[in-house]
């Protein structure tokens, strides 16, 4: 999720709020800074697809705050102060994936999820892409069109749990192998698109 557009508050951070175990939202304050005792993140993410079933396959940047490295399926980050969840999905679309118009996007699910920076409402969108994405690279280090159970197979590993969490919410009957293939290590990921490659898989 890039920062450049963020709202910012007096110490120049991003502002974020935080809701109750209701969210309903309670308070105001910095991306970086902690939760206040018993309230809560707000993030919003979307799945998207193509026309033949796959799901769009990222890994994150080695720089990422969380999760360096890891490959993940939900594009999506922190909600902004005054931001509602869908808002804050198309953002993060336009921001790391370049994709201005998002036609047909709907939420599929939100519930609460435990983040690193501590427990949060994620709400969980998804959208059948009608054209290529021209990823930020400096948040998405590589990108490809997969197949639901070939990531469910353990083929691209780490995966961010939130990630295989939306997998299995969404294609519960996804087909894969029994045998897993060797899985492809982070350090050693195919070489980033130029500027977008599907994946064989």
């Amino acid at each position: 999720m890039s920062p450049r557009t963020a709202p910012r508050g007096p110490g120049g951070g991003e502002r974020v709020d935080f809701v109750d175990s209701g969210d309903r939202v309670v308070a105001l304050g910095g991306r970086e800074a902690p939760a206040p005792d018993g309230l809560l993140r707000r993030y919003a993410a979307t799945v998207c697809t193509d026309d033949a079933g796959r799901v769009l396959l990222y890994r994150r940047s080695a720089r990422a705050r969380a999760y360096p490295a890891h490959y993940d399926v939900l594009i999506g980050g922190a909600v902004r102060t005054g931001e509602t969840y869908r808002a804050a999905a198309l953002r993060e679309l336009r921001e790391e994936l370049g994709y201005a118009t998002v036609p047909g996007l709907t939420e599929a699910y939100r519930h609460r999820v435990d983040d690193p920076h501590g427990a949060a409402f994620l709400a969980v969108h998804r959208w059948r892409t009608d054209r290529p994405p021209r990823p930020d690279p400096d948040e998405i280090a590589w990108c490809g069109f997969v197949l639901p159970g070939a990531v469910l197979a353990d083929r691209h590993t780490p995966l961010v749990p939130a990630g295989a969490d939306a997998l299995r919410r969404l294609f519960p009957h996804a087909p894969h192998p029994l045998q897993p293939a060797e899985p492809t290590p982070a350090s050693d990921p195919p070489p980033p698109p130029t500027p977008f490659e599907d994946s064989p898989t």
